[in-house]
């Protein structure tokens, strides 16, 4: 977006005719006055019929619709915001919109000029790269994974080996009770003294009670392993998801927990894991997008402490912060690690860069994070101690991406 700057006259737009460029002019009060056959194909209506037409009605007020309107009432000129359009038959056009208001010789504002760029095949190109880079983090942690799932499968296994043990010493004393039953019902007196004996006998080799609060116990904690595999595998299931092309309201504590969740068999063993949650708003978001987001600052932050560890044996603190302010909320990853050299912390978002050694990184992890944080309308900044450890701070507006 610019401010000022010399305003586009009318009478130099002549014919619309910008090749595969979507351009509308719009007079005063918004209404279409030139379109091309690009607009009208973005916009899924037939060229004659745009004419006439209100154009900010096609967008969402916060996005498009006001950008065209500052144009128009306050000579605003914005450069590839984004934003999109809605079709007649309900679907959504993501677009890039640029936007000049159109000046009189007298200065006046009569209307303003907007190019489109449909960015559908670049939104699904975005999609295919960030799913591709959650399953490949995803196959980094599948050893961690693996062994945090075996451990309590183990359990389950052992105990349901003994719980069959005990349905079997059970059953024996079922056959006791059974049997006693109807030595009552012949109402033989010795027999029932017979088949009361055989009762306590039987009752006594397996342990009656013994044999119950074990097997309670057993099942409780078959239960909780049971548990422990569905949370594991939910999350996975949650981060491997792809996001809709829709913002939703997401609760980023549960989001941020969830991510951690995945990374945690593969940190646990040399790192302290500490939450400090405020309660937040729902905010709107790309959940899945702000997930992988988390991903990888929290193994950023595990391989930093590895990489201190090698020379410093000991074990590692990883912070996990959220807070609101105001209209945004705040999350927070501080690390115990190396930290980073103040020469490159002004490019530690940049494509490709990268300080890991061969081979453990590929540079794009922290430059994918910025740029998805960026198309929230929010920021992502880093702090390095001079000491060692990082502190990387992600701020996202609660509505999703503010009003032009």
């Amino acid at each position: 977006m610019s401010e000022g700057g010399p305003a586009v006259d009318l009478d130099l737009i002549g014919e619309v005719a910008l090749g595969n460029v979507a351009v509308l002019v719009v007079d005063g009060d918004g209404r279409v006055v030139r379109c091309n056959a690009s607009a009208a194909e973005i916009f899924g209506r037939e060229q004659k019929t745009l004419v006439g037409c209100s154009a900010t009605a096609w967008f969402p007020e916060a996005a498009g619709g006001g950008i065209l309107a500052r144009a128009l009432t306050e000579g605003v000129r914005f450069q590839d915001s984004e934003s999109w359009v809605t079709r007649p038959d309900g679907v959504r056009t993501p677009v890039a919109v640029s936007c000049a208001p159109i000046a009189a010789p007298d200065g006046r504002l009569r209307g303003a000029v907007a190019s489109f760029q449909d960015l559908s095949g670049i939104r699904q190109l975005q999609q295919r790269v960030l799913q591709t880079e959650k399953m490949a983090a995803i196959g980094q942690l599948a050893a961690g994974v693996a062994h945090e799932i075996n451990n309590p499968m183990g359990f389950i296994h052992a105990n349901l080996f003994q719980m069959g043990e005990y349905v079997a010493d059970l059953r024996r004393v079922s056959e006791a009770v059974d049997a006693l039953r109807k030595s009552a019902e012949l109402g033989n007196a010795r027999e029932i003294v017979e088949a009361a004996g055989r009762l306590g006998s039987v009752s006594d080799e397996v342990d009656v009670d013994f044999l119950l609060s074990d097997l309670a116990k057993a099942i409780r904690e078959s239960q909780e392993g049971s548990e422990r595999i569905r949370h594991i595998v939910q999350d996975l299931r949650d981060f491997s998801h792809q996001d809709t092309g829709e913002q939703v309201r997401s609760d980023l504590n549960q989001c941020l927990d969830s991510t951690a969740n995945i990374v945690w068999p593969m940190m646990k063993h040399v790192i302290v894991l500490e939450r400090e949650y405020e309660d937040l708003p729902a905010v709107l978001c790309y959940p899945m997008q702000l997930k992988q987001v988390f991903m990888n600052l929290l193994v950023n932050a595990f391989q930093a402490i590895e990489e201190k560890l090698e020379v410093a044996p000991g074990t590692g603190r990883i912070l996990l912060q959220t807070a609101r302010r105001g209209d945004r909320v705040v999350v927070s990853v501080t690390d115990s690690g190396v930290g980073i050299d103040p020469a490159n912390v002004d490019r530690i978002f940049a494509p490709f860069f990268t300080t890991k050694k061969v081979g453990t990184g590929t540079g794009l992890g922290l430059s994918t994070a910025y740029n998805i944080v960026h198309r929230h309308g929010g920021s992502l900044d880093v702090e390095s101690a001079a000491g060692g450890g990082v502190t990387f701070r992600l701020t996202l507006p609660v509505d999703g991406m503010p009003r032009a």
